[in-house]
């Protein structure tokens, strides 16, 4: 007896095929350009597709743009905001919303070992790309030795969208587990603004205070915008007249 398929499954094998056809035809597009000029649209389709194994992802990747904007913004959005607006399943929001945080792993991942940190711009090149993007505050402590190498950084807190909270014990702690001689803090700031709140000054006053008086050094506190520029607190003159302050204190 010989073995006929009917309209609607050689229908959906068509389709099937079409969209396998489609896919490969991304993926050969992804390989030979590296991404580079491709539009919104066609990024998160391929983002799609890890998640999406079978389906014609292009109309969810444009209905995403079209509701949050820019690819970014899709990354960017809440988990449950992505559910909300969109109705993507959980693991699609799951994945989108994680994916800023696999690049700065891979960022911090590429991090030369034992660099040598001098400068703000210094630290900037090390470790200030790795964070700016971030769609919320992230509070980092790198620390030197005597020779102004790194001997380790940590994320010592995480905040959302316009701020984080950090205290002094915390960084100290850390400073004298790995016998630092030098601490230099980063964190950045998910909206355009590089500069200092009042918490923010307050917050390095406190950590300088108590580090000095245990004979670590505050280096530096370098604050990144979304915009990838930064403020330095120690250019600006911010850690010297902390030095001026706890002279007077302890006199």
């Amino acid at each position: 007896m010989r073995n006929f398929k009917n309209k609607h499954e050689e229908g959906m094998a068509g389709k099937t095929n079409l969209h396998q056809g489609h896919r490969g035809r991304l993926r050969n597009e992804v390989s030979q350009t590296k991404l580079v000029d491709m539009n919104d649209y066609k990024m998160m389709e391929y983002c799609l597709q890890v998640c999406i194994p079978r389906r014609d992802t292009n109309p969810l990747a444009h209905q995403l743009i079209n509701i949050f904007g820019t690819f970014a913004s899709v990354c960017d959005a809440e988990e449950n905001v992505l559910r909300e607006r969109a109705g993507v399943t959980k693991n699609i929001a799951h994945f989108l919303h994680h994916l800023p945080y696999v690049l700065r792993n891979y960022e911090k991942s590429k991090l030369r070992p034992k660099a040598t940190l001098t400068s703000a711009q210094e630290i900037f090149e090390y470790f200030g790309h790795v964070i700016c993007s971030l769609p919320i505050e992230e509070f980092y402590v790198i620390l030197l030795d005597g020779a102004d190498r790194v001997i380790t950084q940590r994320m010592i807190s995480f905040g959302n969208d316009s701020q984080v909270g950090i205290t002094a014990k915390e960084v100290l702690k850390f400073a004298i587990d790995f016998n630092a001689r030098k601490v230099i803090m980063v964190h950045n700031h998910p909206t355009t603004s590089h500069e200092p709140s009042i918490e923010d000054i307050e917050a390095t006053k406190r950590i300088y205070f108590m580090l000095t008086s245990s004979g670590i050094d505050l280096f530096e506190h370098l604050i990144v915008s979304s915009q990838g520029e930064y403020f330095s607190f120690a250019r600006e003159g911010i850690l010297s007249q902390f030095e001026n302050d706890y002279k007077r204190v302890m006199k």
